[in-house]
């Protein structure tokens, strides 16, 4: 028996010890194939990560990363003392948690339409027509909007008509009090559609016989939505919600870039925005490098925090 227990627990040994490498040779075919897409991930994901040592340098082109002097944490200090930079920070905020908060309902409320429609065709072109914004670009987005907003557009020709002549002809883009509205609502009906899609998976996977027991109860199809359907998606809808938290600080560059214009550009600046004119513009790699990585740090602190209050509140987390 003694012997035979060896025996077991070397020939368990050998089979770890040998086990990745039996991996790679038993299956290589698969493993061949994902050699590319993984030889990119690390080149464009993670062999950047060596460049934010620039944050901590006063970055000289000639002298190069490695020959540049450090400066230590002189860069974030400047962040937190630089107008422009305060009012980035306030806007990113604002802008997210605008979009974040506001948005997240939108898509929720659309799953449940989509489920309670009873003819097949009609739920196909409807869900169709919300989907196929996802697929338009921003610069698409941005074009069609700021034709419909322009002084000849269909909209101050729709308000002409309503008001009437004494109407002032004005193109609202030009207004920095509209740009919020303008973000939030083009987000929207850009994502609403397609973000949907999740929680109308997760509206199928509910168990049916629920349904047939609360319409035996008497239950209408309100309260069959508040009682059944929204305490069963609670779950994937606090995923989604804990996973776009991360992204709070991080507002969309070719949205906010694309409706800016002179008029309201230093007022409307958000943290992509202001990195992108201090780095690619302005040629400073060191500022905007340590203004990049305080964002990511932020955006990751959220994330664990929301995880953290997600698990202890609902038991419900991402690990």
């Amino acid at each position: 028996m003694r012997k035979l227990k060896q025996n077991l627990s070397s020939g368990h040994t050998v089979a770890e010890k040998r086990g990745l490498l039996y991996n790679l040779s038993h299956y290589r075919t698969p493993y061949l194939l994902i050699l590319p897409a993984l030889i990119l991930v690390l080149l464009l994901c993670y062999l950047p990560y060596f460049g934010l040592v620039l944050a901590f340098k006063n970055y000289d082109i000639l002298s190069g990363i490695w020959g540049s002097p450090w400066v230590g944490f002189d860069n974030f200090k400047q962040i937190f003392s630089n107008e422009d930079m305060l009012v980035a920070i306030k806007n990113s905020f604002i802008y997210g948690v605008t979009i974040q908060f506001l948005g997240m309902p939108f898509p929720v409320v659309l799953a449940l339409l989509f489920n309670e429609l009873r003819s097949v065709k009609f739920k196909k072109v409807v869900q169709t027509v919300s989907y196929l914004p996802h697929f338009l670009s921003w610069i698409t987005v941005i074009g069609l909007f700021t034709s419909m907003f322009a002084l000849e557009g269909t909209f101050n020709t729709f308000m002409k008509s309503v008001l009437g002549e004494g109407y002032a002809v004005k193109n609202i883009l030009y207004d920095s009090k509209n740009f919020l509205p303008i973000i939030f609502m083009t987000h929207l009906w850009k994502s609403v559609g397609w973000s949907s899609v999740v929680f109308l998976a997760a509206i199928t996977g509910i168990d049916p016989t629920l349904y047939e027991a609360a319409t035996v109860d008497g239950c209408g199809k309100f309260k069959q939505a508040l009682h059944i359907t929204i305490p069963c998606i609670k779950g994937t809808v606090l995923i989604v919600f804990i996973m776009s938290l991360g992204s709070l600080f991080n507002t969309s560059f070719e949205q906010v870039y694309g409706f800016q214009n002179v008029y309201i550009q230093q007022e409307t600046d958000t943290i992509n925005t202001l990195v992108y004119r201090l780095g690619i513009q302005n040629g400073k790699y060191s500022l905007a490098t340590a203004f990049g990585l305080a964002q990511g740090a932020v955006a990751l602190l959220l994330l664990l925090m929301s995880n953290f209050m997600s698990k202890k509140a609902f038991e419900v987390s991402v690990w």
